[in-house]
């Protein structure tokens, strides 16, 4: 049984909000369980606890959590307020649940045209066209010749439809598995990959930039330095893109004691916002308002990519419903068109 990282950390922030400490959180899932394999996780990850280890190094030991999460988690454990933490850590989740509940109208229908068609490429390639081939070799040589050609471009055609399949349906399920996959190994591969692709790549860097100034705006209102928030989020993002420009902001703070504004983090709006911001905890108020324009627009983005997916998988849908016919139906009438002219008289070949 998978732990629900959702559940433990409402139960743990309840825990922490009654006064008790993040161990006798721990302690009361593990008597909570509903299965012995649940009941072993809680109890490693509190021994974790007490030898010394972080929450976010003892749930990465036990696979606990996707990569997002774990980052959330190991930024939030270097400035922030525990008990707030898990309150950020709870809603961003719960946005991504939002996320994943409305988006799945606009993945389902996708999943259903890429089956079909998948089956038609299938079907085509191996049943329909060896079966018209034994068809047609019960009749004269020319007819043959003639079926062959038309069956060896519903080949080719079925081709052409199996290899868009692979690219559209790939691209589709990358993304998904970048956004809501929970094995951490497998959204770190696809996360990757999505960031290498168009469209895609805009999507998982505003999920990104929505969870990392989460944070960073969280850390600088509870009087964490900016130097420290900033040295946070390099040490925990994934993409190279903010890694590089938080580094050349903190360079720049060191060496030149000047704050940029950076164009891989911040839009123009977001630079007017931040221009004159004097104290930290102001420069907090604006980062979580950042934020809350970065989950704005992924949602937005994401929705425009599922509506795009969708038209291509009801294109490649249609696609195939028309090789289907090409290779039954229209086979069936050359059978026949051969075979009157013959009796007519007339050269097929």
């Amino acid at each position: 049984m998978k732990i629900n990282i959702y559940t433990m950390l409402k139960t743990l922030l309840f825990t922490i909000q009654n006064g008790k400490n993040l161990s006798s959180g721990m302690q009361l899932l593990a008597n909570t369980a509903k299965t012995k394999r649940e009941k072993n996780t809680y109890v490693k990850i509190n021994n974790d606890l007490k030898d010394g280890k972080s929450f976010s190094e003892a749930l990465s030991n036990h696979k606990i959590g996707s990569l997002d999460v774990i980052q959330f988690i190991t930024m939030a454990e270097k400035g922030v307020n525990f008990k707030r933490a898990l309150e950020k850590i709870i809603r961003y989740l719960e946005v991504k649940d939002k996320f994943q509940r409305e988006s799945s109208d606009q993945t389902t229908l996708p999943v259903i045209y890429f089956s079909i068609a998948s089956l038609v490429v299938l079907g085509v390639k191996f049943v329909a066209v060896p079966m018209q081939m034994e068809k047609a070799s019960e009749f004269t040589p020319e007819i043959i010749k003639l079926i062959s050609g038309h069956l060896q471009l519903a080949q080719v055609l079925t081709d052409i439809l199996f290899i868009l399949l692979v690219i559209v349906a790939s691209y589709f399920f990358i993304l998904l598995a970048a956004l809501f996959n929970q094995s951490r190994s497998v959204q770190s591969v696809t996360k990757q990959l999505a960031l290498a692709l168009p469209f895609s790549s805009a999507i998982v860097l505003k999920f990104e930039k929505f969870m990392l100034f989460s944070m960073l705006g969280e850390m600088l209102e509870s009087g964490v330095t900016f130097k420290k928030a900033m040295t946070s989020a390099l040490e925990t993002t994934t993409v190279r893109k903010f890694a590089k420009a938080i580094l050349e902001t903190l360079n720049s703070i060191k060496y030149d004691g000047k704050f940029i504004f950076h164009t891989y983090l911040y839009d123009d709006i977001e630079k007017a916002l931040l221009t004159g911001v004097g104290s930290s905890k102001q420069i907090g108020s604006v980062m979580l308002e950042i934020s809350s324009r970065a989950r704005t627009d992924a949602m937005q983005l994401s929705s425009n990519f599922f509506r795009m997916i969708t038209f291509l998988s009801i294109f490649l849908m249609a696609f195939a419903v028309f090789i289907e016919f090409y290779t039954v139906v229209l086979t069936q009438i050359l059978i026949q068109k051969g075979l009157i002219d013959m009796s007519r008289g007339i050269n097929i070949g």
